[in-house]
C-alpha cells in the first residue's frame, strides 16, 4: 500500500515495520505484583526524491495522511548532503520460535530465594519477541523475529541496597540464583560499617559491570559514532584512528551481530547485517560505527549500525574484553587495596559531550575500602569526570564479563569489573 502511494512522486523508499511482544514480571517484598503483556507496532519511512530525503516514524500503521505529509515535505527540503542511493545485499531471513513466557515466575522464585539474608527484595523481569520487517524499492527485502530478555533485582537491608542485573536471549541465559547470591553478598559486607561521606576528591575506583560497561558504552554511543565525527562533537577525527588513546587493557568491540548478544541484530534500518567493529583494540582506536551515509561521507565501509534510524549509527551491544584480575568481589578489594567501590549509578549527565566531561550519581551502596577491606558505607556519591580519564585510567579488569543491562544503561553490555586510577569523585 505504501510503494504504490508513493510512485511517481519519490525517487526511492524504504519501510521498516516492527512489532514486540512483550511480557513483564515486576516483584515487590518478594512476591509478584505484575504479570501482564502488550503488543506495540511501529513504523519508519524513509522517502528520496532529486537528491532530498525525509524520514517520518508512526506509532502503529501508517496513515494516508502521514505519508502525504511526508511526501509534501520533501518539495520544501534542500539536498541532503549525505545521500546515497539505495543499495546494498539483500538483507537476511532469519526467524526464531518465541520464548515460553509461562517460565518467568520461576526466575522470580530462584532469584529471591537465593537473596539469603536480605530484608526483601524487588525487581523487574522483560521479556520481548521483536518482528521485523524490511522492504524497500531498490528491490531487497528482509524480515527477522528474535528473543530478548533481561532481569534486574534490588535487594534491601536496613538502610542498605543493592541491584544486581542480567542479559540474554533466551530464559536459559538469566542465571537467576546468582542474582540474589551478588546482592546479599555486597550486603553482608556492607552491613554494620560506619556511614561516611563523599568528599571531593580523586581516587581509585571499583566499578561493577553494571557502572564500568555504563560508562564504556556511553562512549562508543559518543564518540565512536560516524555521525558525531562528521557533526564534530565527537573527541576523536577520522585522523585519530590507529592512534593509542586509552589504557592498553582496554578492548571494546560492538557486537551487534553476535546471536549470544542481547542487542543482537540480524540487519539495520538499512537493511545491512552489522559487523563487528573495534572502538578500542588494546588501547588503540581501531573503528568507528557507520550508516552506509555517514561511511560513504568520510570514505569508509558502512557497518550496519543504523540500528534506531537512518542519520545516526549506534551501538546495538558493546563487548568489554576481561583482563585477569579476580572474579569474587572480594579478591578484587584486595586488588583495589585502597579506593572507593561504586556497586551502581545512575543520572548520568554530560556538561560537555565534546570533552567527554561527564557526572554519574552512586546508587546502592557503595564502599569505602581500605587495606582490601570494606572499610565504611559513603553516602551521597557521584563520579565526576572526563571519558577519556576513564578509558585512559583502567588498572585492571576481572578474568569474567557479565552480560548486563537494565532500564538506565544506554546499550547493552558485556562487561568485566574494572579498577580505575585517579578518577575524580564529588558529594
Amino acid at each position: 500500500m505504501i510503494f504504490k502511494l508513493l510512485a511517481g512522486r519519490a525517487d526511492e523508499a524504504a519501510v521498516v515495520k516492527i512489532k514486540q511482544l512483550n511480557y513483564m514480571i515486576r516483584f515487590a517484598n518478594d512476591d509478584i505484583t505484575v504479570f501482564k503483556n502488550w503488543q506495540s507496532e511501529n513504523t519508519f519511512i524513509y522517502l528520496s526524491k532529486a537528491r532530498k530525503t525525509a524520514f517520518v516514524g508512526v506509532t502503529g500503521p501508517p496513515t494516508v495522511e502521514k505519508i502525504e505529509e511526508a511526501v509534501k515535505s520533501l518539495a520544501s527540503l534542500p539536498e541532503d548532503p549525505l545521500y546515497i542511493p539505495l543499495g546494498g545485499p539483500q538483507p537476511a531471513k532469519y526467524h526464531e520460535p518465541p520464548e515460553d513466557f509461562s517460565k518467568l515466575p520461576d526466575l522470580v522464585k530462584t532469584a529471591v530465594d537465593s537473596a539469603q539474608g536480605v530484608e526483601r527484595s524487588a525487581g523487574v523481569v522483560h521479556l520481548a519477541y521483536v518482528t521485523v520487517t524490511y522492504e524497500d524499492t531498490a528491490g531487497r527485502e528482509g524480515s527477522y523475529s528474535v528473543n530478548r530478555i533481561y532481569m534486574t533485582m534490588r535487594s534491601f537491608l536496613g538502610e542498605l541496597s543493592a541491584t544486581s542485573a542480567a542479559a540474554g536471549r533466551r530464559i536459559g541465559d538469566i542465571k537467576a540464583e546468582r542474582l540474589g547470591e551478588e546482592n546479599s553478598h555486597i550486603l553482608r559486607l556492607a552491613k554494620g560499617l560506619p556511614q561516611t561521606r563523599a568528599e571531593p576528591s580523586r581516587t581509585s575506583l571499583l566499578l561493577t559491570p553494571l557502572v564500568f560497561g555504563h560508562i564504556i558504552s556511553e562512549i562508543a554511543a559518543v564518540w565512536a559514532s560516524g555521525s558525531e565525527i562528521l557533526a564534530g562533537s565527537s573527541r576523536y577525527t577520522k585522523d585519530d584512528l590507529g592512534r593509542e588513546v586509552a589504557s592498553p587493557l582496554l578492548t571494546v568491540i560492538d557486537i551487534t551481530h553476535s546471536q549470544e548478544a542481547f542487542g543482537y541484530t540480524p540487519f539495520d534500518m538499512e537493511g545491512l547485517t552489522p559487523r563487528p567493529v573495534d572502538v578500542y583494540k588494546k588501547g588503540v582506536l581501531a573503528g568507528f560505527l557507520h550508516t552506509r551515509r555517514t561511511a560513504h561521507a568520510l570514505g569508509m565501509e558502512p557497518t550496519g549500525h543504523a540500528l534506531y534510524n537512518w542519520t545516526r549509527p549506534t551501538p546495538g551491544h558493546v563487548y568489554i574484553a576481561p583482563g585477569d584480575g579476580g572474579t569474587d568481589v572480594e579478591d578484587l578489594f584486595r586488588e583495589l587495596k585502597n579506593g572507593v567501590y561504586i556497586h551502581n549509578n545512575w543520572y548520568t549527565r554530560f556538561q560537555n559531550v565534546k570533552t567527554g566531561q561527564f557526572s554519574t550519581v552512586g546508587r546502592d551502596v557503595a564502599l569505602e575500602v581500605k587495606n582490601g577491606k570494606p572499610a565504611a558505607v559513603i553516602k551521597y556519591i557521584r563520579i565526576a569526570d572526563t571519558l577519556e580519564n576513564v578509558a585512559k585510567n583502567v588498572a585492571l579488569l576481572s578474568k569474567e564479563t557479565k552480560q548486563v543491562y537494565w532500564w538506565d544503561m544506554p546499550t547493552p553490555t558485556h562487561s568485566p569489573y574494572a579498577i580505575l586510577n585517579n578518577i575524580g569523585i564529588t558529594t
